[in-house]
């Protein structure tokens, strides 16, 4: 291995010195972030927020300071669904919400429930093997995919957002998860104490289910119980109906879920396209479908995007959020930063290669709900409702040039429909993978 010696710093020191524009660099860097230096407002100009398949939504939706971005592009897709289905022009309908604290609050739950199933399975399992290490080192998140947010609705139902409102808890989760994830290591150590010290299986889950009472308790503390029953109309001096959270998903949305399915774009050596990538130990709801996603290329994913949009059905998608980005003006757009002349680094990496060793993960949910096509047909811009927060020029929602869409967007929630061309043999390929594979 070659050292750093004191004749290559000099080296480097001279000519750092002879370039007169690392001075002035240098200034600016002691005064601004990186990505306020090398952002272009020219150059964002570029990039109009003006769709010409543009479908008319709601208002924007805050996840607040939780990382639920998955839930709430979820449920921004279930309430369009419910509102296009009834076709009311009421004020109800107008500023409807479902809640997401109750649907956090089952999330939480069976995280919790999963998390100790798998701490009894791996119980006599060293610490060092990966799925022990990742499962006691993550614990539970506020994180999620698309097959879990369909398997909590499915099982649990959905409530308006007035049934069952936000608390400080549910929109600040960083300490209520720091409280769980401590008590949840402490009983997943207890688990495999019982069990080295020869404990019968049915002492080692009579630990888990006291565990479990006690999370149900801490859970209904910080979002609320949720309820049975509850009384609801959109119209306006119309008698309320009573509902469970079940029936009312049903009654609103039936089987609106189960026509989806999530399409991811990975072209990982290991994973062909037009095959199926099942995420194993992965926060699931334990008797619900498995986590799985369909490979395919990234212009095909793009191609039913536009599909879904033409017939006026906004896309949940998934993408590396915190690259190129300008919250002042609500823009993702690669072209609007210059990073190549502000820190002297060159970027440009495959697709490929971007994902698979790690230099961008999928870290954020939202909802495609519009696209520009040029006079080719092909996208040159996409707007989005995002779920950072409802102020700003677009009042929560965004623009991504179709470039950032390249380099960035991971995965789509689409209809079956628009995949009935694929291959059915090749999707019965399974492909295995673990959640530090794609993340």
């Amino acid at each position: 291995m070659k050292e750093i010696t004191t004749v290559w710093i000099q080296s480097n020191k001279e000519a750092y010195r002879a370039d007169e524009k690392n001075s002035l660099y240098e200034e600016e860097y002691r005064k601004k972030y990186i990505s306020d230096i090398a952002f272009n407002k020219e150059k964002a100009k570029l990039q109009p927020f003006e769709f010409s398949i543009d479908i008319s939504t709601m208002e924007a939706v805050a996840q607040g300071n939780a990382g639920r971005c998955w839930i709430v592009a979820g449920l921004n897709l279930l309430r369009e669904h419910i509102v296009k289905r009834l076709k009311k022009n009421t004020l109800q309908c107008e500023n409807f919400q479902l809640s997401l604290g109750y649907l956090c609050f089952w999330d939480k739950l069976e995280k919790a429930n999963c998390f100790l199933e798998k701490a009894i399975q791996y119980r006599n399992e060293p610490y060092d093997k990966r799925e022990v290490y990742s499962w006691f080192q993550c614990a539970v998140t506020d994180g999620g995919f698309w097959t879990n947010f369909k398997e909590l609705v499915k099982k649990y139902g959905i409530v308006p957002a007035e049934i069952m409102p936000e608390t400080f808890q549910s929109s600040n989760t960083e300490e209520m998860n720091n409280r769980l994830n401590y008590y949840l290591r402490k009983i997943g150590a207890e688990i495999r104490n019982a069990d080295s010290e020869g404990q019968d299986i049915e002492d080692i889950v009579k630990i888990k289910e006291q565990a479990m009472k006690r999370i149900f308790t801490f859970l209904c503390r910080c979002y609320g119980c949720p309820p049975d029953t509850f009384f609801y109309t959109f119209e306006d001096g119309k008698q309320k109906q009573q509902y469970t959270p079940k029936s009312f998903y049903n009654d609103f949305a039936g089987e609106f879920l189960d026509q989806f399915v999530n399409i991811i774009s990975l072209p990982y050596e290991k994973l062909p396209f037009g095959e199926t990538c099942v995420l194993t130990d992965v926060f699931q709801v334990i008797g619900g479908q498995e986590e799985q996603f369909l490979n395919l290329p990234l212009h095909e994913l793009k191609e039913k995007c536009i599909e879904q949009l033409k017939d006026g059905i906004p896309v949940v998608c998934g993408a590396d959020d915190d690259k190129m980005c300008m919250e002042e003006l609500q823009l993702w757009d690669n072209s609007s930063f210059d990073y190549v002349e502000v820190t002297g680094f060159d970027f440009e990496m495959s697709r490929k290669d971007y994902f698979q060793l790690k230099a961008g993960t999928s870290s954020h949910s939202m909802l495609l709900t519009g696209v520009h096509l040029g006079e080719n047909g092909k996208p040159e811009r996409w707007k989005i409702e995002n779920s950072y927060g409802t102020d700003g020029i677009h009042k929560g929602y965004y623009v991504c040039s179709d470039l950032w869409f390249e380099k960035y967007v991971l995965s789509a929630v689409i209809s079956k429909k628009y995949i009935l061309g694929t291959n059915s043999v090749q999707q019965q390929n399974r492909n295995l993978f673990n959640i530090w594979d794609i993340m």
